[in-house]
């Protein structure tokens, strides 16, 4: 069946009743109720007027390529498109709390990073003060900016909170490289007295963020997900690091951090690129994880495994194609996925989009998914009603 028309087409013409529509069709696949079709998400990009640089340092053109971004997902997408802002300074916003100077290479459309890791011997940590979500690093321009997309968009469009990563990504920046994995087994006290801190720290800025939002109902998610999720599952938490390790650590190490997040916020998604050696202990977080967010590219050769971790476990998979795929390895990528999760686990693909891609580009390759799409929901095990 070929997508609709669009009817949407700019902001001014955003259409309430239809937006609420969308949301109900998120809410039913995240509850693994039937669907005609797997919602299809899109991240759209543009660098044509201001570089990444440019955007992050600049928040007034960071919301004009929002703009310009909802405005080309609402002419090109016929449906399941959710219109988001989301403000995005880059990953190391709570490194920067702690007051580490933010890197930036040559290349002003590379992600910027951190100067230094400040702990080298894991006796420091003691000596780390809570720093205030008002007042240090980058979350004071974080804070301001949200709250002028809130003030200046229509609420129909949600926000996306801050990329603040996981408490384990905290410790990643603040840590030695070597140190990180040493302690472990030479400083788990230490250790864990880090995380905790790390967890308080991002705890307080997702207060400020809703806040700032004018509460969680503007936002698609706590974090930088603007992919929206249902009410109670806006929670989030990245753990990027865990990729690294077995699942002991997972349990002992990064477990007890992200339910301080969840149990706050709601269970909503992990996020962790891949691979994902502790994918069996995901389902066990308290309260549960209801979504994983992952990269195709280190996923892929797990899906199969996954529909055995994940079954009966209302997880949804939020599949990002997000390093650079073409239209074909983009369809291809999801065919395969649909292929390995189905009749048990709903993955719904992400695709990361830019200012390259032509808009005919942009709807051929929605239409292309909405048609796997439709043949995976068609195929799945939902729960009656």
């Amino acid at each position: 069946m070929k997508p609709p028309e669009p009817r949407m087409r700019c902001i001014a013409d955003i259409d309430p009743h239809e937006i609420e529509r969308r949301r109900d069709a998120m809410r039913r696949v995240w509850s693994y109720r039937r669907v005609d079709h797997i919602p299809i998400g899109v991240w759209m990009d543009d660098f044509s007027r201001h570089t990444l640089r440019e955007q992050c340092e600049n928040g007034l053109a960071q919301y004009e390529a929002n703009v310009t971004s909802i405005e080309r997902c609402l002419r090109c997408l016929p449906d399941d498109y959710i219109p988001y802002a989301r403000v995005w300074p880059g990953y190391m916003t709570i490194g920067t709390m702690f007051g580490i100077p933010v890197h930036w290479s040559d290349d002003p459309n590379q992600a910027p990073g951190l100067a230094f890791h400040p702990v080298t011997d894991m006796g420091q940590v003691y000596g780390l003060q809570r720093p205030d979500p008002l007042r240090d690093g980058l979350m004071p321009h974080n804070l301001r900016w949200i709250g002028y997309f809130a003030s200046h968009l229509p609420k129909e469009i949600c926000l996306a909170g801050i990329d603040l990563g996981g408490p384990m990504n905290t410790a990643k920046d603040l840590l030695d490289t070597n140190l990180l994995y040493t302690a472990f087994y030479d400083g788990p006290e230490e250790f864990h007295h880090l995380l905790g801190l790390a967890a308080d720290v991002q705890t307080g800025c997702y207060d400020a963020i809703i806040h700032a939002a004018g509460g969680m109902d503007r936002l698609a998610s706590i974090d930088f997900d603007p992919l929206w999720a249902p009410e109670g599952c806006r929670g989030f938490v990245s753990d990027d690091v865990c990729a690294s390790f077995g699942p002991e650590m997972f349990r002992e190490f990064s477990m007890p951090y992200h339910n301080r997040i969840f149990s706050r916020f709601g269970g909503g998604r992990i996020h962790n690129c891949g691979p994902h050696p502790s994918r069996d202990l995901y389902p066990e977080h308290d309260p549960p994880v209801r979504g994983l967010n992952c990269a195709f590219r280190y996923t892929r050769a797990e899906l199969p495994a996954m529909r055995e971790s994940f079954r009966g476990k209302n997880i949804v998979i939020e599949l990002n194609f997000d390093f650079g795929e073409t239209f074909d390895e983009i369809v291809r990528g999801y065919e395969e996925a649909a292929e390995a999760l189905a009749p048990d686990v709903a993955a719904i693909p992400f695709a990361f989009l830019n200012d390259t891609w032509e808009d005919d580009a942009v709807s051929g390759l929605y239409e292309a998914l909405r048609t796997i799409s439709e043949r995976y929901a068609a195929s799945m095990n939902w729960r009656n009603g």
